[in-house]
């Protein structure tokens, strides 16, 4: 009997607790008392209920939520592990007896409470492996009433498991406050959907941006130029851009450019450009560093392709289309290290569109047309990881999933959206100083400069290297 009252006292201590407060009242005061107390409870969670949701719902249903759900899953770890095949039964020789045995649960906490986002160690039972418990991660998300579960393996038997309970990315997001000092191998251009910034390296790599039309490839790429202000505006980084759509695109932001092709053949002649550029680096720094430091005299050389197909696939010109080819795959094989790097947007992810997207360390797949296309964009698995590019619904541009060479599972964030407006204001903000020593292959409509018309800009007092 004692160990039954244990238990309950044990299993529901706020209605235990609520119930010896009511019995207590009821022997001390009377019924009369106890009505009153009664009344004057309801009546005060009504008005705090309705007059202050906010207030209600971070002091009071959030935390009762996250306590209930976090007992929920502890509870029910055995017999969920049991109903979707992840535990075995081992029968004893001697006696044969029959022991259930479950993965272990441990370090169950709640690792972001604005997200949602319910945390645990997870060790599989021998005989089984990590990609065993990813198999089960929609079956762990239905059973606990989750939006989705991530799992991320942290050893040979063990993983991190997380249920998102929230959407925390169904919001447009605002752009991001620009940091004075940046980062290039950290550059904040969004958030994670455990509500954590996402920080993008650009430095050392290489950017592939996939999404259909409408997927918010835009995002991503203005977010990132927003988050180089500093930098651009310095001259510590310069970024040659490629506009497929004849200047639909990048030209808002014209200033930020040291070089802007807006067709098939200036476009090619500027990765040619680079390509020398690269060619003179890699041989200068060749037995003296393995690691380039952008000053301003050799900046970081950023060459942003936006619409690649225009160039690998689609243009007319056989002998044009090698051109391209042949100056990309330069880049993209050789630049890490010299301080170039290719940032690449398109639309089809196909193999004889872009046949060199395995040369990326970095992928970004946002909205696709079809479920095989998530593991062209992210690699094999990517899909069975819980990259569902396919499933974005087309009022959720810029929700994307990251992929890093190095990391088996994909990342969901969301990038910040900017505006005409805010576009306008970067490029004022951050316009590039000229750069006198190459000439301007950005020319790619008749009535466009020779060079850019550059808006006059105090320059960063930050002239040393940056941390790459």
């Amino acid at each position: 009997m004692s160990v039954t009252i244990v238990q309950v006292v044990w299993r529901y201590p706020g209605t235990v607790f609520g119930g010896l407060v009511v019995l207590a009242v009821y022997r001390s005061y009377g019924s009369t008392v106890l009505l009153v107390v009664v009344v004057v409870i309801v009546v005060v969670v009504l008005v705090v209920r309705l007059g202050y949701p906010e207030f209600w719902s971070v002091r009071v249903a959030g935390p009762r939520f996250r306590y209930c759900k976090r007992r929920s899953v502890r509870r029910q770890w055995r017999g969920t592990c049991e109903a979707v095949g992840l535990s075995t039964v081992r029968v004893s020789h001697r006696t044969g007896a029959r022991t259930f045995w479950t993965p272990g649960l441990s370090q169950l906490r709640w690792s972001s409470r604005t997200g949602m986002v319910l945390a645990a160690r997870v060790r599989v039972l021998a005989g089984q492996t990590v990609d065993d418990l990813a198999g089960c991660a929609e079956t762990l998300a239905s059973a606990f009433g989750a939006r989705s579960v991530r799992v991320r393996a942290t050893g040979p038997n063990t993983a991190d498991v997380s249920w998102l309970f929230t959407d925390s990315l169904a919001g447009v997001l605002a752009p991001l406050p620009v940091e004075a000092v940046p980062n290039l191998v950290a550059l904040p251009v969004g958030v994670q959907e455990d509500g954590t910034p996402w920080r993008l390296r650009l430095a050392g790599t290489h950017l592939l941006i996939v999404g259909v039309t409408g997927a918010g490839k835009g995002g991503v790429i203005w977010s990132l130029l927003r988050a180089l202000g500093p930098t651009i505006r310095s001259g510590l980084v310069q970024v040659w851009a490629v506009d497929g759509k004849g200047g639909m695109e990048l030209a808002p932001g014209r200033p930020l450019f040291t070089h802007l092709a807006t067709t098939a053949e200036t476009g090619v002649e500027l990765l040619e450009e680079a390509a020398t550029v690269l060619a003179a680096r890699a041989a200068r720094l060749a037995g003296t560093t393995r690691k380039h430091e952008p000053t301003v005299a050799e900046p970081l050389l950023v060459v942003l392709v936006d619409e690649l197909a225009l160039l690998t696939a689609y243009v007319p010109d056989r002998k044009l289309r090698d051109r391209a080819e042949k100056a990309l795959a330069m880049i993209a094989t050789q630049g890490r290290a010299p301080g170039v790097v290719l940032v690449a947007a398109l639309q089809d992810p196909r193999k004889e569109v872009v046949g060199l997207r395995n040369l990326f360390p970095t992928k970004i797949a946002l909205r696709l047309d079809e479920k095989a296309q998530v593991d062209m964009v992210l690699g094999d698995g990517a899909r069975d990881a819980g990259a569902l590019c396919h499933q974005i619904p087309e009022t959720s541009p810029g929700v994307t999933y990251v992929k890093v060479d190095g990391q088996r599972e994909p990342v969901r964030v969301r990038s910040a959206y900017l505006d005409d407006d805010h576009i306008a204001a970067l490029a004022i903000e951050y316009a590039a100083p000229s750069d006198p020593t190459t000439s301007d292959t950005g020319s790619g409509t008749n009535d466009a400069p020779a060079t850019l018309h550059l808006v006059e800009d105090e320059v960063s007092p930050q002239t040393g290297p940056v941390a790459a």
